[in-house]
């Protein structure tokens, strides 16, 4: 037993010296949507002046949407906003339909590639609204006809051009705040 217990003990000890990877119970693990100071003040100097901005001093947050976003509130539409969280020095993006049907089905197609498909939002949490925004940017930056499910009537979405450039700026605002720079990456 003496034998046993001595080269468990001598094996974990040559085990540790070849293990580069340490664990961390501090709880303070780093988050995918940290904003680091540089960003922050970037995106708070100069960027912010495009959005209209609503202070929530409940929840300490700050919630910014694009000044050139729909506002049109009897068309059917998806807005993204960018919320920071001062207390854990993160920013979320948040999908903002104005209308209340869950799950959004939104129905794309790029008649010049011959390709269309559709995307499902069931909602959900900061991670489900980015992965949402991850999937729609590629979509943006092509010619792309987007339509959305309401009420069981397909209605067409960000057909005009300023419009859909308030949600690709949006998204690529929070990108860059995030310090998110690879379309194919996730941050899950």
């Amino acid at each position: 037993m003496k034998i046993f217990g001595l080269g468990s003990l001598v094996f974990v000890l040559v085990m540790s010296f070849f293990n580069e990877k340490r664990a961390n119970n501090s709880g303070k693990e780093p988050s995918p949507m940290r904003m680091t100071d540089a960003e922050r003040i970037y995106f708070k100097n100069i960027r912010s002046a495009y959005y209209d901005i609503e202070n929530r001093r409940d929840a300490k947050m700050t919630v910014y949407r694009h000044g050139k976003r729909s506002k049109d509130s009897n068309m059917p539409t998806l807005v993204f906003s960018i919320i920071t969280n001062q207390l854990n020095d993160e920013a979320y993006i948040f999908l903002e339909p104005n209308f209340e049907d869950l799950p959004i089905h939104v129905k794309w197609s790029i008649p010049e590639k011959n390709q269309e498909g559709e995307i499902i939002f069931e909602g959900g949490d900061k991670f489900a609204h980015f992965e949402f925004a991850q999937k729609i940017t590629p979509l943006l930056q092509e010619n792309t006809i987007f339509e959305v499910r309401v009420k069981e009537s397909w209605i067409p979405l960000w057909q005009d051009k300023k419009e859909k450039n308030a949600v690709m700026v949006t998204i690529e605002d929070y990108r860059k705040l995030i310090s998110f720079s690879n379309l194919d990456e996730t941050p899950l």
